[in-house]
């Protein structure tokens, strides 16, 4: 996640530079509307567009669930809890964003609640408000102030400018940047992007404004006058804009001569912003050997004689026992005989502690086999992109004398890898109600304790 966040922001921030640098003193105004909005989608779409690797993977990390021990009592075990950092994270997050959630609703209400007349003017939708607003325009409405019905009508310079803004729909584009930043707020070129928008709109509404054959000068001189009505509507477009000195140099500037080459070297910078920030695929080999594809990543290891000679294999469930069918490390050694690129196998599991002696011990619904599985399943090894080697981690949780399932913690050398295995052994254990351990006839608690090991080896290309 951290990644796709990054890419996100990068992206979006190198296409905002390029866009003050190169694009926003050109009067291509509605190219430069058009790459805005594209920039901004691109960004935040292709991050997640998976692309094939230029490298095939020939070996996977490979998640080793060690048997769960149960020989500790919960009240001698002495494990100092593991902080979650990401949960107190995740809950910043949902405060910040419900934060700018309730001021875009309060900007939109605000609009709604506006108190005036609604006419309809040169079959324009037009709100002659009570209070004494600066113009401005919000989705299919013009907002004035009745000083500015003059004879029941308004001064054409100002229609125009609005009407622009209302029929080529410039308030979707701020409120799609507003929408963005709720659920993306830590995206500080989005602050960037809706300036310029605000700003490109602008220019496109003088323009309109100026082609109707209106001096410029007298033109400039209205705007002025309105400045000192300025009020702020964070969604709406005024007529007063606060940009004045840039609109009034644009109102007279013309394009460079290199406007056209500019957009041409926008294709060359997608393209290169795509294949760095598309999502990586990659393309496994399939094994020639019916053994290895069966393993498919996942092993289990065992606490018995068989433990260090072994590596484990798709499992079944035994009639007497929930235990892994295992095939051996010579077996293996054959395989990666036959092939080109060897893995080395596994570490066997550590040796089992002391049993303390109960009854009956505590058992998963529907086996401990089954809870494995759903750890296997549950386990995203995607957030472990970047890793090398061996990672090792512990997971404890205790089981109470009703079968609940409380108290989660880690124990490990590697943060990502600690709180990756503890949500996938939260997850696995949601609804679930275990058989209690007993001792003389009482059910009594008992801590868990889980090892999980991942090796990670390396890649080969095509």
């Amino acid at each position: 996640m951290e990644t796709l966040i990054f890419k996100i922001v990068l992206s979006s921030a190198l296409l905002i530079a390029f866009y003050y640098l190169f694009l926003e003193k050109e009067r291509s105004f509605k190219f430069n509307r058009s790459f805005l909005l594209s920039a901004v989608v691109f960004s935040y779409i292709v991050p997640f567009i998976p692309y094939n690797s230029p490298f095939k993977s020939y070996d996977n990390p490979q998640l080793i669930i060690g048997e769960g021990s149960l020989e500790l009592n919960a009240a001698s075990v002495n494990v100092a809890p593991s902080f979650d950092w990401m949960k107190i994270l995740f809950i910043a997050y949902l405060l910040v964003s419900l934060f700018f959630l309730i001021k875009f609703i309060y900007s939109f209400l605000r609009l709604q609640f506006l108190k005036g007349e609604m006419r309809t003017y040169k079959n324009q939708k037009i709100l002659i408000l009570q209070k004494n607003y600066a113009p401005f325009s919000f989705m299919g409405t013009i907002y004035l102030s009745r000083k500015y019905l003059v004879d029941d009508q308004i001064d054409n310079r100002i229609f125009l400018h609005e009407k622009c803004h209302v029929e080529e729909k410039h308030s979707l584009d701020i409120l799609f940047i507003e929408f963005l930043k709720i659920f993306s707020w830590f995206n500080p070129a989005l602050f960037f992007y809706k300036k310029a928008m605000i700003a490109n709109h602008e220019f496109l509404a003088d323009q309109y404004v100026l082609q109707k054959n209106y001096d410029v000068k007298n033109y400039q001189y209205l705007i002025l006058n309105e400045i000192k009505m300025a009020q702020s509507f964070n969604l709406t477009h005024q007529f007063d804009f606060n940009n004045t000195k840039k609109r009034f140099i644009m109102m007279t500037s013309k394009n460079s001569r290199l406007a056209g080459m500019k957009k041409v070297i926008l294709l060359p910078v997608f393209a290169i912003l795509f294949a760095s920030f598309t999502k990586e695929k990659e393309v496994l080999i399939p094994s020639t050997t019916p053994e290895i594809k069966k393993n498919q990543n996942i092993a289990f290891s065992e606490n018995n004689k068989k433990a260090a000679e072994t590596i484990p294999q798709f499992f079944e469930n035994s009639l007497e026992k929930d235990i892994v069918k295992i095939d051996t490390i010579r077996k293996e050694k054959k395989i990666v005989a036959e092939n080109a690129f060897p893995t080395s196998p596994p570490p066997p599991p550590p040796p089992a502690e002391p049993r303390e002696s109960v009854d009956v011990l505590p058992s998963y619904p529907g086996g401990i086999n089954e809870f494995r599985t759903l750890v296997s399943k549950n386990f995203d090894t995607t957030v472990l992109t970047g890793q090398e080697g061996l990672m090792k981690s512990t997971i404890y949780f205790t089981i109470d004398e009703n079968g609940n399932v409380s108290d989660f913690m880690s124990e490990g050398e590697n943060p990502k890898f600690n709180e990756e295995a503890l949500r996938s052994i939260k997850l696995s254990n949601q609804e679930k109600k275990w058989t209690p351990a007993t001792k003389d006839g009482q059910n009594v608690s008992y801590v868990f304790k889980m090892p999980l090991t991942m090796v990670f080896q390396g890649s080969a290309k095509k």
